[in-house]
């Protein structure tokens, strides 16, 4: 049952993804839409007592994402792209929350410095094209950071969906205020691909921890140190 759960999704994002390559503007805009709803399906079909504090945050995640997704393509031309980043700015929060939830490690310090790095990286490249949207694309890319460095306290899983959120934001963005560094073939397919591989990385973290004693299936990237052992 776990696995058929995921099946909606896969099968959504592969249309969608065929639809990007074959440029079907339609099919694409209409199984973008699905996305969100498709990868709820494996917390929806989740049993209820199996629903662990982090769940309904998880699912509340995904309806912001899916605002982001869908609310841009009602909305007047200037304001499609405040629609889609306020959307994905509620997700992030509600996954925040979601990641904090549960129990959870620490991410290296590499990883952390790293993540740094490329959060400061990308504000550098782009808060001074972004005129009066400059303080939003901060707190953004703040949201954006934090979102990762918790998603990798839960592990590998979490530390990949993680990267792979940052890639897929990160070249949005750099596609909204700096489209001249980010002007290659399938870029859109790349963003996709990355933001629904994110997300469902961080539905399976959500699925992996569901309570602090059911930590199954997690491999944390920094376990904490053993205490001695005392005769």
């Amino acid at each position: 049952m776990r696995l058929l759960s995921w099946i909606p999704v896969v099968v959504v994002t592969l249309a969608h993804l065929i639809a990007l390559v074959a440029d079907a503007t339609t099919a694409a805009a209409w199984t973008q839409v699905l996305l969100m709803p498709a990868l709820a399906v494996a917390l929806l079909t989740l049993p209820r007592d199996d629903r662990g504090p982090a769940w309904p945050w998880a699912l509340g995640a995904l309806a912001g994402s899916w605002v982001g997704d869908s609310l841009p393509r009602v909305m007047p031309e200037d304001a499609t792209f405040l629609a889609m980043v306020g959307g994905f700015a509620v997700a992030q929060v509600l996954w925040i929350v979601a990641f904090t939830r549960v129990e959870r490690g620490r991410p290296p310090m590499a990883w952390t410095l790293l993540l740094v790095v490329v959060a400061a990286a990308l504000l550098a490249v782009t808060v001074p094209s972004a005129g009066m949207l400059a303080p939003a694309v901060v707190v953004y890319g703040l949201l954006l950071l934090a979102v990762a460095y918790l998603a990798a306290s839960h592990g590998w899983v979490g530390g990949l969906g993680g990267a792979l959120f940052v890639l897929s934001d990160g070249l949005i963005a750099l596609g909204a205020f700096r489209p001249e560094l980010v002007d290659w073939p399938q870029r859109d397919l790349v963003v996709m691909a990355t933001y629904v591989a994110a997300q469902a990385l961080f539905v399976a973290v959500i699925l992996l921890t569901r309570s602090p004693d059911r930590t199954a299936g997690r491999s944390p990237l920094r376990r904490d140190r053993p205490e001695p052992v005392t005769s």
